[in-house]
């Protein structure tokens, strides 16, 4: 009677070692679903983890890209990581100089937060063009970045790009 009783402790416990690991899946995961089932957290863990292995990849190819660019003193284009329905940011970088192709959904006060963030980062807008149709906006920004010792340009490139996706 006793082992199997033991057998019921070492169950219980491996059972509640399983539900603390889930619960921790289920809280790193973006957009967890309350009262999630166990297959639809192992789902979507699978699914996360895909996207990171792609953004990855995606940012392995810029930097070897800005590397490139940077030996030969050439124009390097950045590729659109995180492109969305709602959001979508290409970069063309030449020197310290950037062209910032932004296609979004419109919506009132964007226009305003997407110059704050260039602000930010001290870059200068030498040209900005504005359009909506149906509802979708295009915001074409040529920006003199600040050059803070040996590629500071590029690297200001990321955050500002990361910056207007995430508004």
């Amino acid at each position: 009677m006793k082992a199997q009783s033991d057998c019921g402790g070492a169950e219980r416990y491996r059972r509640l070692k399983m539900n603390r690991m889930f619960t921790q899946l289920q809280a790193i995961i973006p957009r967890p679903q309350s009262k999630a089932t166990k297959e639809v957290i192992v789902t979507d863990t699978i699914r996360y983890i895909k996207e990171l292995e792609r953004k990855k990849q995606n940012l392995e190819q810029i930097k070897d890209l800005q590397l490139q660019a940077h030996a030969s003193g050439t124009t390097f284009t950045l590729p659109c990581i995180a492109n969305t329905d709602n959001c979508s940011v290409t970069v063309t970088v030449s020197a310290n100089v950037a062209f910032f192709g932004i296609r979004t959904v419109a919506r009132r006060g964007l226009i305003t937060m997407i110059l704050e963030v260039f602000s930010n980062h001290e870059a200068e807008i030498l040209a900005a063009n504005v359009s909506v149709n149906q509802g979708i906006l295009t915001f074409a920004v040529t920006a003199l970045l600040q050059v803070v010792g040996d590629g500071g340009g590029e690297c200001a490139v990321e955050v500002i790009k990361r910056e207007i996706m995430t508004l």
